[in-house]
Protein backbone atom coordinates (compact mmCIF):
# COMPACT_ATOMS: atom_id res chain seq x y z
CA UNK A 1 0.00 0.00 0.00
CA UNK A 2 1.59 3.30 -1.13
CA UNK A 3 1.42 6.93 0.78
CA UNK A 4 -1.84 7.85 -1.74
CA UNK A 5 -3.79 4.79 -0.63
CA UNK A 6 -2.50 5.02 3.09
CA UNK A 7 -4.47 8.70 3.02
CA UNK A 8 -7.14 7.85 1.02
CA UNK A 9 -7.80 5.40 4.05
CA UNK A 10 -7.11 7.16 6.55
CA UNK A 11 -9.50 10.38 6.48
CA UNK A 12 -12.74 8.20 7.19
CA UNK A 13 -11.34 7.23 10.62
CA UNK A 14 -9.87 10.47 11.07
CA UNK A 15 -13.31 11.77 10.25
CA UNK A 16 -15.01 9.55 12.61
CA UNK A 17 -12.73 9.86 15.29
CA UNK A 18 -13.31 13.62 15.15
CA UNK A 19 -17.00 13.33 15.07
CA UNK A 20 -16.45 10.99 18.08
CA UNK A 21 -14.77 13.55 19.89
CA UNK A 22 -16.85 16.29 19.22
CA UNK A 23 -20.28 14.82 20.24
CA UNK A 24 -18.27 13.54 23.50
CA UNK A 25 -17.14 17.36 24.37
CA UNK A 26 -20.80 18.26 23.26
CA UNK A 27 -22.57 15.66 25.64
CA UNK A 28 -19.88 17.11 28.37
CA UNK A 29 -20.49 20.06 27.72
CA UNK A 30 -17.02 20.99 26.90
CA UNK A 31 -17.13 21.11 23.27
CA UNK A 32 -13.59 22.21 21.95
CA UNK A 33 -14.29 22.57 18.28
CA UNK A 34 -15.31 25.65 16.44
CA UNK A 35 -16.24 25.83 12.22
CA UNK A 36 -14.31 28.10 11.55
CA UNK A 37 -11.06 26.75 13.21
CA UNK A 38 -12.03 23.13 12.40
CA UNK A 39 -11.84 23.67 8.69
CA UNK A 40 -9.10 26.11 8.44
CA UNK A 41 -6.78 23.08 10.28
CA UNK A 42 -8.57 20.57 7.89
CA UNK A 43 -7.96 23.01 4.75
CA UNK A 44 -4.44 23.30 6.06
CA UNK A 45 -3.95 19.50 5.93
CA UNK A 46 -5.15 18.97 2.87
CA UNK A 47 -3.08 21.61 1.23
CA UNK A 48 0.04 19.88 3.26
CA UNK A 49 -0.74 17.13 1.99
CA UNK A 50 -0.95 18.44 -1.81
CA UNK A 51 2.58 19.66 -2.03
CA UNK A 52 4.19 16.66 -1.02
CA UNK A 53 3.87 16.31 -4.93
CA UNK A 54 6.08 19.10 -4.99
CA UNK A 55 8.29 18.95 -2.15
CA UNK A 56 8.80 14.64 -2.58
CA UNK A 57 12.51 15.25 -3.54
CA UNK A 58 13.13 17.25 -0.28
CA UNK A 59 10.70 14.94 1.45
CA UNK A 60 12.22 11.04 0.55
CA UNK A 61 14.22 11.64 -2.45
CA UNK A 62 17.51 13.54 -1.25
CA UNK A 63 17.58 10.92 1.73
CA UNK A 64 17.00 7.80 -1.00
CA UNK A 65 19.87 9.28 -3.21
CA UNK A 66 22.20 9.37 -0.07
CA UNK A 67 21.16 5.59 0.74
CA UNK A 68 21.68 3.98 -2.91
CA UNK A 69 25.42 6.09 -2.56
CA UNK A 70 25.98 4.80 0.90
CA UNK A 71 24.93 1.13 0.12
CA UNK A 72 23.71 0.57 -3.03
CA UNK A 73 21.06 -2.41 -3.57
CA UNK A 74 21.67 -3.76 -0.06
CA UNK A 75 19.13 -4.05 2.65
CA UNK A 76 19.99 -4.41 6.06
CA UNK A 77 17.21 -7.22 7.16
CA UNK A 78 17.70 -5.94 10.35
CA UNK A 79 15.79 -2.96 10.02
CA UNK A 80 13.02 -5.29 9.01
CA UNK A 81 12.81 -6.93 12.20
CA UNK A 82 11.42 -6.42 15.38
CA UNK A 83 14.42 -4.77 17.23
CA UNK A 84 15.08 -3.14 14.09
CA UNK A 85 11.72 -1.81 13.87
CA UNK A 86 12.16 -0.54 17.74
CA UNK A 87 15.35 0.78 17.02
CA UNK A 88 14.60 2.82 14.13
CA UNK A 89 11.53 4.12 16.23
CA UNK A 90 13.93 5.28 19.01
CA UNK A 91 16.65 6.97 16.47
CA UNK A 92 14.32 8.53 14.20
CA UNK A 93 12.40 10.26 17.69
CA UNK A 94 16.06 11.98 18.61
CA UNK A 95 16.73 13.29 15.18
CA UNK A 96 12.62 14.37 14.94
CA UNK A 97 13.31 15.53 18.63
CA UNK A 98 16.23 18.13 17.13
CA UNK A 99 14.32 19.07 14.03
CA UNK A 100 11.16 19.99 16.61
CA UNK A 101 13.06 21.76 18.57
CA UNK A 102 14.86 23.49 16.06
CA UNK A 103 11.63 24.73 14.45
CA UNK A 104 11.03 26.60 17.69
CA UNK A 105 14.28 27.76 18.10
CA UNK A 106 15.53 29.43 14.71
CA UNK A 107 13.21 31.70 13.13
CA UNK A 108 13.93 30.25 9.56
CA UNK A 109 12.40 26.97 10.71
CA UNK A 110 10.16 28.13 12.88
CA UNK A 111 8.15 30.40 9.03
CA UNK A 112 7.07 26.89 8.95
CA UNK A 113 6.40 25.25 11.58
CA UNK A 114 4.22 27.97 13.32
CA UNK A 115 1.16 26.96 10.98
CA UNK A 116 0.91 24.06 13.21
CA UNK A 117 0.44 26.31 16.27
CA UNK A 118 -1.57 28.77 15.22
CA UNK A 119 -4.71 27.52 16.44
CA UNK A 120 -6.98 28.57 19.34
CA UNK A 121 -8.32 25.30 19.82
CA UNK A 122 -6.85 21.91 21.05
CA UNK A 123 -8.70 18.92 19.51
CA UNK A 124 -8.07 15.80 16.62
CA UNK A 125 -8.49 18.32 13.66
CA UNK A 126 -5.10 20.70 14.97
CA UNK A 127 -3.25 17.46 14.55
CA UNK A 128 -4.14 17.32 10.61
CA UNK A 129 -2.57 21.21 10.73
CA UNK A 130 0.14 19.76 9.20
CA UNK A 131 2.85 22.11 7.11
CA UNK A 132 3.69 22.36 3.60
CA UNK A 133 6.90 24.08 3.40
CA UNK A 134 8.75 21.13 6.29
CA UNK A 135 10.58 19.28 4.18
CA UNK A 136 12.48 21.75 2.70
CA UNK A 137 15.15 22.30 5.28
CA UNK A 138 13.82 19.86 7.69
CA UNK A 139 15.32 16.62 5.40
CA UNK A 140 18.56 17.43 6.56
CA UNK A 141 17.91 15.99 10.15
CA UNK A 142 17.13 12.52 8.79
CA UNK A 143 19.96 12.04 7.11
CA UNK A 144 22.32 10.16 9.89
CA UNK A 145 19.75 7.42 9.36
CA UNK A 146 20.57 6.54 6.08
CA UNK A 147 23.94 6.96 7.24
CA UNK A 148 23.40 3.93 9.95
CA UNK A 149 21.79 1.85 6.80
CA UNK A 150 17.89 2.75 7.43
CA UNK A 151 16.10 1.90 3.75
CA UNK A 152 14.05 4.40 2.69
CA UNK A 153 10.86 2.65 2.76
CA UNK A 154 11.77 2.08 6.41
CA UNK A 155 12.07 5.74 6.47
CA UNK A 156 8.54 6.26 4.86
CA UNK A 157 7.09 3.48 7.29
CA UNK A 158 8.48 4.70 10.78
CA UNK A 159 7.29 8.63 9.79
CA UNK A 160 3.84 7.08 9.35
CA UNK A 161 3.65 5.14 12.68
CA UNK A 162 4.58 8.79 14.34
CA UNK A 163 2.60 10.74 12.40
CA UNK A 164 -0.60 8.04 13.35
CA UNK A 165 0.69 8.14 16.82
CA UNK A 166 0.70 12.04 17.49
CA UNK A 167 -3.00 12.55 15.93
CA UNK A 168 -4.61 10.66 19.08
CA UNK A 169 -2.61 13.40 21.51
CA UNK A 170 -3.86 16.44 20.46
CA UNK A 171 -7.19 16.23 22.85
CA UNK A 172 -8.20 17.84 25.79
CA UNK A 173 -10.70 15.30 26.73
CA UNK A 174 -7.53 12.59 28.06
CA UNK A 175 -6.30 13.96 31.47
CA UNK A 176 -2.96 12.93 32.62
CA UNK A 177 -1.84 8.91 32.59
CA UNK A 178 0.69 8.67 35.18
CA UNK A 179 3.85 6.96 34.61
CA UNK A 180 2.95 6.65 30.61
CA UNK A 181 3.45 10.87 30.55
CA UNK A 182 7.05 10.98 31.95
CA UNK A 183 7.74 7.88 29.02
CA UNK A 184 5.83 9.43 26.45
CA UNK A 185 4.60 11.95 24.36
CA UNK A 186 0.86 12.04 25.03
CA UNK A 187 -2.00 14.31 25.58
CA UNK A 188 -0.96 16.23 28.71
CA UNK A 189 2.45 16.52 27.39
CA UNK A 190 1.63 17.41 24.32
CA UNK A 191 -0.88 20.04 25.73
CA UNK A 192 1.77 21.82 27.58
CA UNK A 193 3.98 21.93 24.06
CA UNK A 194 0.95 23.55 22.16
CA UNK A 195 0.35 26.20 25.02
CA UNK A 196 1.97 29.17 25.12
CA UNK A 197 1.70 29.93 29.03
CA UNK A 198 4.77 31.44 30.02
CA UNK A 199 6.10 28.10 31.68
CA UNK A 200 5.21 26.18 28.99
CA UNK A 201 7.23 27.78 26.29
CA UNK A 202 9.02 25.71 24.34
CA UNK A 203 9.07 22.62 25.97
CA UNK A 204 8.08 18.52 25.59
CA UNK A 205 9.65 18.12 21.79
CA UNK A 206 9.29 14.47 21.71
CA UNK A 207 7.31 13.11 18.87
CA UNK A 208 6.78 9.71 20.45
CA UNK A 209 9.45 9.48 23.57
CA UNK A 210 10.09 11.92 25.99
CA UNK A 211 13.34 10.52 27.01
CA UNK A 212 15.14 13.82 25.02
CA UNK A 213 13.55 16.07 26.92
CA UNK A 214 14.44 14.65 29.93
CA UNK A 215 17.88 14.33 29.26
CA UNK A 216 18.13 17.78 27.70
CA UNK A 217 15.92 19.75 29.76
CA UNK A 218 13.07 20.37 27.59
CA UNK A 219 10.33 18.42 29.82
CA UNK A 220 7.36 20.44 31.73
CA UNK A 221 4.78 18.65 33.42
CA UNK A 222 1.14 20.39 32.79
CA UNK A 223 0.25 22.07 35.96
CA UNK A 224 -2.50 24.77 35.31
CA UNK A 225 -4.68 25.27 32.57
CA UNK A 226 -3.20 25.57 28.68
CA UNK A 227 -3.95 28.50 26.67
CA UNK A 228 -3.09 27.20 22.96
CA UNK A 229 -2.31 29.66 19.87
CA UNK A 230 1.03 31.97 18.84
CA UNK A 231 2.39 34.67 21.28
CA UNK A 232 1.44 36.79 17.81
CA UNK A 233 -1.87 35.75 17.65
CA UNK A 234 -2.85 34.55 14.12
CA UNK A 235 -6.52 35.24 13.01
CA UNK A 236 -6.26 34.81 9.28
CA UNK A 237 -8.27 32.00 7.54
CA UNK A 238 -6.36 32.28 4.22
CA UNK A 239 -4.75 29.31 3.57
CA UNK A 240 -2.57 30.87 1.18
CA UNK A 241 -1.44 33.22 3.29
CA UNK A 242 -1.24 30.99 6.46
CA UNK A 243 1.55 29.85 4.56
CA UNK A 244 3.67 32.71 3.58
CA UNK A 245 2.96 35.49 6.31
CA UNK A 246 5.66 34.34 8.82
CA UNK A 247 8.19 34.14 5.82
CA UNK A 248 6.96 37.66 4.96
CA UNK A 249 7.20 38.72 8.42
CA UNK A 250 10.98 37.08 8.46
CA UNK A 251 11.81 39.14 5.19
CA UNK A 252 10.86 42.46 6.53
CA UNK A 253 12.75 42.09 9.75
CA UNK A 254 15.61 41.13 7.41
CA UNK A 255 15.34 44.02 5.03
CA UNK A 256 14.96 46.53 7.93
CA UNK A 257 18.45 45.11 9.93
CA UNK A 258 21.53 46.36 9.06
CA UNK A 259 24.57 44.16 8.08
CA UNK A 260 25.06 41.10 6.83
CA UNK A 261 25.95 39.08 10.03
CA UNK A 262 23.12 40.68 11.93
CA UNK A 263 21.26 39.85 8.79
CA UNK A 264 22.08 36.13 8.78
CA UNK A 265 21.51 35.72 12.79
CA UNK A 266 17.45 36.95 11.68
CA UNK A 267 17.61 33.31 10.06
CA UNK A 268 18.99 31.32 11.91
CA UNK A 269 18.45 33.25 15.66
CA UNK A 270 15.26 32.47 17.63
CA UNK A 271 11.91 33.69 16.41
CA UNK A 272 11.44 37.52 16.95
CA UNK A 273 15.34 38.16 17.69
CA UNK A 274 16.19 41.57 16.76
CA UNK A 275 19.91 43.11 16.67
CA UNK A 276 19.08 46.16 19.29
CA UNK A 277 17.99 42.97 21.49
CA UNK A 278 21.03 41.36 21.10
CA UNK A 279 23.32 44.76 21.44
CA UNK A 280 21.21 45.65 24.52
CA UNK A 281 22.23 41.91 26.14
CA UNK A 282 25.81 42.96 25.15
CA UNK A 283 26.01 45.95 26.90
CA UNK A 284 26.91 48.17 23.95
CA UNK A 285 23.67 50.14 23.48
CA UNK A 286 22.39 51.70 26.08
CA UNK A 287 19.08 51.22 28.03
CA UNK A 288 17.68 54.29 26.85
CA UNK A 289 18.92 53.42 23.11
CA UNK A 290 16.77 50.29 22.77
CA UNK A 291 13.23 50.24 22.06
CA UNK A 292 12.88 46.96 23.82
CA UNK A 293 11.35 46.44 27.17
CA UNK A 294 11.62 43.31 29.02
CA UNK A 295 8.40 42.44 31.07
CA UNK A 296 8.34 41.23 34.23
CA UNK A 297 7.17 37.61 34.02
CA UNK A 298 3.36 37.67 33.99
CA UNK A 299 1.55 35.32 36.46
CA UNK A 300 -0.95 32.92 35.05
CA UNK A 301 -3.97 35.06 35.36
CA UNK A 302 -1.98 37.81 33.92
CA UNK A 303 -1.46 35.90 31.28
CA UNK A 304 -4.63 34.58 30.83
CA UNK A 305 -6.23 37.97 31.00
CA UNK A 306 -4.06 39.95 28.67
CA UNK A 307 -5.05 37.67 25.71
CA UNK A 308 -8.60 38.29 26.15
CA UNK A 309 -8.73 41.35 23.46
CA UNK A 310 -11.30 42.22 20.69
CA UNK A 311 -10.47 39.49 17.60
CA UNK A 312 -11.85 39.70 14.14
CA UNK A 313 -15.24 38.49 13.62
CA UNK A 314 -14.54 35.55 12.02
CA UNK A 315 -12.97 34.33 15.43
CA UNK A 316 -15.41 36.09 17.64
CA UNK A 317 -18.27 34.13 19.28
CA UNK A 318 -20.85 37.10 17.81
CA UNK A 319 -19.54 36.26 14.67
CA UNK A 320 -22.80 35.16 12.57
CA UNK A 321 -22.92 31.78 11.05
CA UNK A 322 -26.86 30.99 9.47
CA UNK A 323 -27.20 27.88 8.15
CA UNK A 324 -26.67 28.94 4.67
CA UNK A 325 -23.00 29.81 5.52
CA UNK A 326 -22.71 27.12 7.14
CA UNK A 327 -23.91 24.63 4.38
CA UNK A 328 -21.89 26.48 1.72
CA UNK A 329 -18.94 26.41 3.55
CA UNK A 330 -19.11 22.91 4.45
CA UNK A 331 -20.10 21.82 1.12
CA UNK A 332 -16.88 23.82 -0.15
CA UNK A 333 -14.84 21.74 1.97
CA UNK A 334 -16.05 18.54 0.84
CA UNK A 335 -15.53 20.01 -2.58
CA UNK A 336 -11.76 20.25 -1.94
CA UNK A 337 -11.79 16.89 0.01
CA UNK A 338 -13.49 15.22 -3.16
CA UNK A 339 -10.87 16.33 -5.27
CA UNK A 340 -8.16 15.84 -3.11
CA UNK A 341 -8.69 12.11 -3.10
CA UNK A 342 -9.08 11.78 -6.53
CA UNK A 343 -5.59 13.64 -7.44
CA UNK A 344 -4.23 11.46 -5.00
CA UNK A 345 -5.44 8.37 -6.59
CA UNK A 346 -3.43 9.23 -9.60
CA UNK A 347 -1.14 10.99 -7.69
CA UNK A 348 2.22 8.15 -9.42
CA UNK A 349 1.34 8.63 -12.66
CA UNK A 350 0.35 12.36 -13.35
CA UNK A 351 2.92 14.45 -15.48
CA UNK A 352 3.74 17.49 -13.05
CA UNK A 353 2.53 19.70 -15.35
CA UNK A 354 -1.21 17.93 -15.67
CA UNK A 355 -0.70 17.93 -11.62
CA UNK A 356 0.59 21.24 -10.87
CA UNK A 357 -2.58 22.52 -12.61
CA UNK A 358 -4.84 20.18 -10.71
CA UNK A 359 -3.41 21.13 -7.36
CA UNK A 360 -3.93 24.97 -8.19
CA UNK A 361 -7.35 24.43 -8.86
CA UNK A 362 -7.99 22.39 -5.79
CA UNK A 363 -5.97 25.52 -3.98
CA UNK A 364 -8.12 27.95 -5.56
CA UNK A 365 -11.09 26.38 -3.84
CA UNK A 366 -9.41 26.03 -0.39
CA UNK A 367 -8.71 29.95 -0.77
CA UNK A 368 -12.71 30.58 -1.78
CA UNK A 369 -13.48 28.24 1.58
CA UNK A 370 -11.21 30.67 3.81
CA UNK A 371 -12.25 34.02 1.68
CA UNK A 372 -15.77 32.46 2.32
CA UNK A 373 -15.11 32.11 6.04
CA UNK A 374 -13.84 35.34 6.29
CA UNK A 375 -16.79 37.21 4.43
CA UNK A 376 -13.90 38.74 1.88
CA UNK A 377 -16.03 37.87 -0.89
CA UNK A 378 -20.10 36.82 -1.24
CA UNK A 379 -21.65 33.88 -2.61
CA UNK A 380 -21.79 35.13 -6.10
CA UNK A 381 -17.75 36.10 -6.25
CA UNK A 382 -17.34 32.28 -4.93
CA UNK A 383 -19.69 30.64 -7.40
CA UNK A 384 -17.51 32.34 -10.24
CA UNK A 385 -14.34 31.52 -8.63
CA UNK A 386 -15.76 27.38 -8.40
CA UNK A 387 -17.04 27.41 -11.74
CA UNK A 388 -13.52 28.66 -13.22
CA UNK A 389 -11.55 25.75 -10.32
CA UNK A 390 -14.26 23.23 -11.66
CA UNK A 391 -14.07 23.62 -15.46
CA UNK A 392 -9.93 23.25 -15.04
CA UNK A 393 -10.16 20.22 -12.56
CA UNK A 394 -12.76 18.48 -15.10
CA UNK A 395 -10.14 19.21 -18.25
CA UNK A 396 -7.44 18.08 -16.12
CA UNK A 397 -9.11 14.94 -14.13
CA UNK A 398 -10.27 13.76 -17.38
CA UNK A 399 -6.92 13.32 -19.32
CA UNK A 400 -5.74 11.61 -16.14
Amino acid sequence: MGMEEIVIFAIPIFTVLMAVEFAYGWFRNRNTYSLVDTLSNLNQGLISRLSQFVNQFFHIGIYTLLYHWLWKDYENPFWYSGWGIAVGLIVFDFCDYWFHRTEHESAIFWASHVIHHQSKHYNLSVALRQVSTEPILGFVFYLPLAFLGMPPQQLLLTVLVILFYQFWIHTEHIGKLGWFDLIFDSPSNHRVHHAVNPQYLDKNYGGFLMLWDHLFGTYEREVEPCVYGTKKPFESVDPLWTIASEYVSLYKTIAQTKGIRAKLKCIYKPPGWSAPDEELRQGTLSIHQSTVVTPQRATSSDFVSSLKVSVPSVYSDAYEWNATRVTVSIVQFLSVVVFTVLFLASEDTVSKTLGLQIIAAILGLCWGLGALMARSINYLQLFFINLVCYIVLALQLSAL
